[in-house]
């Protein structure tokens, strides 16, 4: 029997197909399958196309897991793309959100709280009833914070607020000048408005400016990933408390977000220290969690899954 977990994302999609040993078959990374950005009929194709290829003729011994990015967030076109999953593949096909795939990944299919921090942010976890919650994730709009994208705007501000003096000149404002090749720094709203505003995976991408940033000394950019940290923090607590735990449990987290290393986790960790939550690494990866969400689907036997955890690649 094959497991294929797909992790579908704001900005990229993993595919790994496992056998029962654990064994990696195959893998591949595309971008993203959001319907938000590309359109329905578009990810419908890249899935169709992209399984075909994975599954190379063995579909009819595989389940899949696919961890949709918007999945649960409106009843409607979650009936219209479950009413299509036939075109995707013959094999069964489990679809959960894409933040149930950071769990089971994080934390091996055990209870506790996985943290996504990427494009967008969210939390989600289960306690020892199998009962599930989530928080964050609502929308980039009005939500997504600590995200990538929101602090991808919150530079965008900041470069704002030191080009102006109602912040510290620090060395944002240098390389956002080198970055968006500026003439004068009034030029980046031109460049925001044709290049950046509807796109949430390029202003995702400047948080990368602002890590630049932060790591060269501006004490304005390090706040940034201060404030990030305590909206994370709130997102945390909220499905703590939604699932009653009142014990220590295994918070991880999962995301781009996190190649901020210590900027991110230790201001992440100091906000959660009081609340007697404590970050532990992650055990697997989402797109691992993905497919051992598949194993589970197809025998919901824990010796089964532990034998899958023993031979996969950590």
């Amino acid at each position: 029997m094959y497991f294929l977990g797909i992790d579908g994302g704001g900005t990229k999609t993993d595919f790994l197909v496992l056998e029962e040993t654990g064994k990696t078959v195959r893998k591949k990374r595309i971008g993203t399958i959001s319907y938000k950005h590309i359109g329905l009929d578009k990810v419908v194709q890249l899935l169709r196309e992209n399984v075909k290829e994975l599954l190379d003729g063995t579909e009819d011994n595989a389940y899949i897991c696919l961890a949709f990015p918007n999945w649960g967030e409106s009843v409607e076109n979650d009936k219209v793309f479950y009413n299509r999953l036939n075109e995707i593949s013959s094999c069964p096909v489990k679809v959960v959100n894409d933040s149930t795939a950071g769990w089971a990944g994080s934390l091996g299919l055990q209870p506790g709280i996985n943290l996504v921090a990427g494009t967008g942010s969210i939390a989600y976890g289960r306690n020892q009833k199998g009962e599930e919650a989530r928080a964050g994730g609502w929308c980039e709009q009005f939500s997504d914070e600590g995200s990538c994208y929101w602090l991808g705007m919150k530079a965008l501000e900041l470069f704002s607020k030191e080009s102006d003096g109602r912040a510290a000149q620090g060395k944002l404002l240098e390389i956002f000048r080198g970055y968006f090749k500026l003439k004068e720094d009034f030029g980046i709203i031109d460049i925001f408005e044709s290049q950046y505003k509807n796109d949430r995976t390029k202003i995702a991408g400047l948080q990368e400016q602002l890590y630049k940033a932060a790591i060269n000394g501006d004490k304005e950019a390090v706040n940034l990933y201060a404030c990030a940290a305590k909206e994370l923090a709130g997102i945390i607590k909220a499905v703590y408390q939604k699932l009653g735990f009142q014990e220590e449990i295994s918070v991880s987290y999962s995301g781009g977000l996190f190649y901020a290393e210590e900027l991110i986790l230790t201001p992440l960790q100091e906000n959660l220290t009081e609340s007697g939550i404590h970050l532990c690494t992650p055990k697997y990866s989402p797109v691992q969690g993905a497919a051992l969400l598949a194993a589970w689907e197809y025998k919901k036997e824990p010796e089964f899954i532990n034998r899958i955890l023993d031979g996969i690649e950590g």
